[in-house]
This record gives C-alpha cells, sequence and structure tokens, in this order.
C-alpha cells in the first residue's frame, strides 16, 4: 500500500504540475467551463428550489449542497477553489503513504508533521513553479486555499487509520477472549 500511495501521489502531483504550465488563457478557459457548470448546476433547480424537468422534484439537501456551493463561490472563485481540490486529492495518497511508511501505526502522530511538510514543499513547489511560465504569477492567496486541501485530506486520512486500528484492536482482543 506504501508504493501504491507514493506512486498516486506522484500521479497527482504530475497533473497538478501540468496545469501550472497552462498559459493564463487556458486556466481562465478551464475555469470559466467549470464556473458554467456549476451554475448551470444551480439553475436547474438545485438552488431556487424550481425543478429541472416536470418530473423532477428537488430535495432539501440537494438545496443545502447548492447553498453552500454558491456560498463557498461567494467568497472566492472556482479558480482558487480548484487549489483546495487539487492539495485535497494530493494531501490524501500522501498521508497514506505516511501511514503505510514502515508498516502499521506505531509513531503515527510522529509521521504527522512529516507529511505536513511534504504538502508545504509541493504547495510551495507550484507556487514558483509559476514564476516560470509565462504570464503566471505567485500567488500567496493560493498557499491558504491548498493549505486547506491537505489539511482536510490528512486529517481525515489519519483519523480514519486510527479508527481502523481501534476496531482491529478491538476485534483482536474480542477473539482472544
Amino acid at each position: 500500500m506504501f508504493w501504491i500511495s507514493v506512486a498516486l501521489a506522484i500521479g497527482v502531483f504530475s497533473i497538478i504540475f501540468v496545469l501550472t504550465e497552462q498559459t493564463p488563457v487556458q486556466t481562465s478557459a478551464l475555469s470559466s467551463a467549470v464556473n458554467e457548470a456549476v451554475v448551470a448546476h444551480h439553475d436547474n433547480g438545485m438552488g431556487d428550489g424550481a425543478a429541472a424537468s416536470p418530473n423532477a422534484e428537488p430535495t432539501a439537501s440537494s438545496g443545502v449542497i447548492s447553498d453552500l456551493g454558491t456560498a463557498l463561490l461567494s467568497y472566492a472563485s472556482v479558480r482558487k477553489w480548484a487549489h483546495t481540490v487539487e492539495f485535497l486529492a494530493l494531501g490524501i495518497p500522501i498521508s497514506l503513504a505516511f501511514i503505510f511508511w514502515w508498516g502499521r501505526p506505531r509513531g503515527l502522530l510522529s509521521r504527522v508533521p512529516l507529511a505536513f511538510l511534504l504538502c508545504v514543499f509541493a504547495s510551495l513547489f507550484d507556487q514558483t513553479h509559476k514564476l516560470f511560465v509565462p504570464g503566471r504569477e505567485f500567488d500567496a492567496g493560493d498557499l491558504l486555499f491548498d493549505l486547506l486541501g491537505y489539511s482536510i485530506a490528512m486529517g481525515l486520512s489519519f483519523i480514519v487509520s486510527r479508527l481502523l486500528d481501534l476496531i482491529r484492536t478491538k476485534s483482536r482482543l474480542s477473539h482472544s477472549v
């Protein structure tokens, strides 16, 4: 599992690298397409209670999800939130690699700072990389959205790992009795 996690982390980071290589025109077009898709989804009855078709019924949860999406987009652009999604996707395999590193959970808490530092390094590398792409620039604000993404990923990964370890331990204890 360690090597699979490492390979996934390298794959996700490669995708981030390629996206960073985009020109401002390309990245704006991609952001616009995603934004239009979000707005179209919202306009199809997800936010205001209007059904997308005569047979479709809006649900309370779909309205809440849409309202959350609208609130998030009012705070920052799709381009900013894309950083959170990208680094969430990177943070998960990095966290898993550190969880599976040297076997199981002994010393797991000592690995959290190492995983966090690797994510910080990846985020800084991504922003520095922009300095070498014509028309792109280092944006310190993006670092905060990156931080949000990999912090959520790391938190969820390490919590799930600990819960699974507790379940395994409890299962072993009940089988030994």
